[in-house]
């Protein structure tokens, strides 16, 4: 019975590792985080507690992306309007 339990406790601290790694590699992409938006050019400011609260950041595999929220507004209605006239064309 003891070694079940060892063995148990060693598979979680390995999940447990590998989620740290993870976690930690996700959270270093923040050093890389763009100066500006990225479709508009706009300065992001890291120092400014409301740009950090109401721009966008996008994590794809490697890269990180920035986005003021006028354009994030602007990619969302554009979003919308395609799926609008995708569901008028389904039925």
């Amino acid at each position: 019975m003891g070694s079940l339990e060892r063995k148990l406790t060693r598979r979680q601290d390995k999940e447990a590792r590998k989620f740290e790694k993870k976690l930690a590699k996700k959270l270093n992409m923040f050093d890389d985080l763009p100066e500006n938006c990225l479709t508009c050019e706009k300065e992001y400011d890291k120092k400014n507690r409301e740009q950090a609260m109401t721009w966008q950041v996008v994590i794809k595999t490697d890269a990180v992306r920035l986005y003021c929220p006028e354009c994030w507004d602007k990619a969302k209605g554009l979003i919308n309007k395609y799926m609008e006239k995708q569901n008028e064309r389904a039925d």
